[in-house]
């Protein structure tokens, strides 16, 4: 079990990282092409380790519940880049944190999972730090970024919990390379759907120069977001579902470090308060 909780922290600080750099490329491009290329890199890159490492045989039913769990949490990537655009990187990633409420109670009705004291007092603490993690209390600020940042909590801490299925039916492997490619085609998509119905309406947007910068972020996300799916999806085979699910509430404080290192802000004494509680929480749960 404590190597699934260590797969955990490595997928938290990638994830953690990544985070951050969603809203760069937003500047030069709309969010679908932003997860369509990061998506091509990811799918690539798991197409090569499926092709030449995945063991085991694999079966339709679970290639048709790899897709259609993969569709779902397609909308929690697309709800958080879309509170990005509404909002600030540390108050949309902290209030996408309630996702660990979402992946606790799925992970108790689909695994049978106990709903143990350490769990209870662990999420609380989560609860309780998300209040003050961002100077803005973002839970109390019903903005639109709130708003697509709790539609991203949900189908993130939803699906999240649900990935042990195909993964026991298809391996880490292919289920990362059906995940990947389901948030591709997804997102290529709702870009061409979006494209005809701006030509349709004879909208013109004008069009933006894309900077060299905003083509690497996005190949240093891809790689970042391939570690994170790798290293959680190597995880929930080893460690209780709901346990790994309020261990996910910790990467806002990674992306609020990250975010104050490069961008040069400070901490306030009540967001020191907030990553007390979140990472109490995680030692709870680890010991």
């Amino acid at each position: 079990m404590l190597n699934g909780y260590l797969y955990q922290l490595s997928s938290m600080l990638s994830f953690g990282i990544s985070n951050l750099l969603w809203k760069y490329p937003q500047q030069d491009m709309p969010v679908y092409k932003i997860i369509t290329l990061r998506s091509m890199l990811t799918t690539l890159l798991f197409g090569v380790l499926a092709y030449y490492l995945a063991e085991g045989e694999s079966s339709l039913y679970g290639w048709f519940l790899a897709i259609g769990i993969s569709a779902v949490s397609f909308w929690g990537l697309l709800f958080y880049n879309l509170a990005l655009k509404h909002s600030t990187v540390c108050q949309s990633i902290t209030v996408t944190s309630a996702s660990a409420i979402f992946g606790v109670a799925t992970s108790i009705i689909a695994y049978n999972e106990p709903l143990t004291l350490n769990l209870l007092i662990a999420l609380s603490l989560i609860i309780l730090g998300l209040f003050f993690l961002e100077k803005k209390k973002p839970i109390l600020k019903w903005g639109k970024g709130t708003f697509y940042a709790l539609l991203a909590a949900f189908f993130w801490g939803t699906t999240f919990a649900l990935f042990r299925l195909p993964i026991n039916e298809l391996g880490g492997l292919r289920f990362s390379f059906s995940l990947e490619a389901t948030v591709c085609l997804s997102a290529l998509i709702l870009m061409l759907f979006n494209k005809q119905k701006e030509k349709n309406n004879k909208i013109q947007t004008p069009k933006k120069v894309i900077t060299t910068q905003s083509y690497l972020i996005i190949v240093l996300l891809a790689i970042l977001c391939f570690g994170g799916v790798f290293f959680y999806n190597k995880a929930v085979l080893l460690a209780p579902v709901s346990e790994l699910s309020v261990m996910g509430s910790f990467t806002p404080v990674i992306t609020i470090i990250a975010s104050h290192l490069l961008l040069k802000e400070r901490f306030k004494p009540i967001q020191y308060l907030g990553m007390a509680l979140t990472t109490s929480a995680v030692i709870l749960l680890l010991f």
